[in-house]
């Protein structure tokens, strides 16, 4: 697959969304190595007409790998990256959800940015809750049918947490948004749109979630 060079301009354009709000997005991607820029000086004539240097962002060959290849049939030479992607894998199901395909290039972007396999699988389920909740509405008795698996990942995040597996600083935030997103409540709104306000774990479907969450809120009753 070849992806042709993009200025921030046409990124803006080929991803749909102001210029101003690709700074966060680009950032992880830089940082995950999946993307990299290069520049090219403006020419004599540019510079007498006041244009400035060409800024182009390209993939890098991890981020077309991220592209190209099914992160689940991972090639020989990515042993230790396949591994950890398989952690997360395993880590997210023990949450209640399956990865999507984008949920493991989005993995690939965190381990990628130094969190590690539990804080990554934390993030997308929470990301994936929020979503969930919002296409839910104000419907309460939906909201209701949350609880129950909310309050089974946060005690499953403060067992790691306790075991030396989830940070702390992670663990009480995540925990803490969990609950908040789920409680019907004059802050609920904002704290959704806090979840969900990072444009890289937002831009499409992370996991699906394995649980009946209608069915587990009748039998919790």
């Amino acid at each position: 697959m070849r992806v042709a060079p993009l200025t921030w301009n046409e990124l803006a354009v080929a991803v749909g969304v102001p210029e101003r709000d690709l700074g966060d997005p680009i950032a992880h991607l830089v940082a995950g190595d999946a993307i990299d820029s290069a520049r090219q000086p403006a020419g004599f004539f540019k510079r007498l007409r006041g244009e400035e240097d060409t800024t182009f962002f390209f993939a890098t060959q991890k981020g077309l790998r991220i592209l190209q290849e099914d992160p689940e049939t991972p090639a020989p030479d990515r042993d230790e990256e396949s591994k950890r992607l398989e952690d997360v894998r395993k880590i997210t199901h023990h949450l209640g959800y399956d990865l999507t395909r984008y949920g493991y290039a989005f993995s690939l972007i965190s381990l990628g940015s130094g969190y590690d396999e539990f804080a990554t699988a934390s993030q997308i389920a929470l990301v994936t809750l929020a979503t969930d909740v919002r296409v839910a509405g104000r419907d309460i008795t939906k909201l209701m049918a949350f609880v129950p698996h909310t309050m089974a990942m946060v005690d499953i995040l403060k067992d790691w947490n306790d075991r030396g597996m989830l940070k702390e600083d992670i663990f009480q935030n995540d925990a803490r948004a969990m609950v908040m997103v789920t409680r019907a409540s004059p802050e609920q709104e904002g704290w959704l749109n806090k979840v969900l306000s990072d444009p890289v774990a937002t831009a499409e479907r992370l996991a699906n979630c394995r649980l009946d969450y209608m069915k587990a809120f009748r039998e919790s009753q």
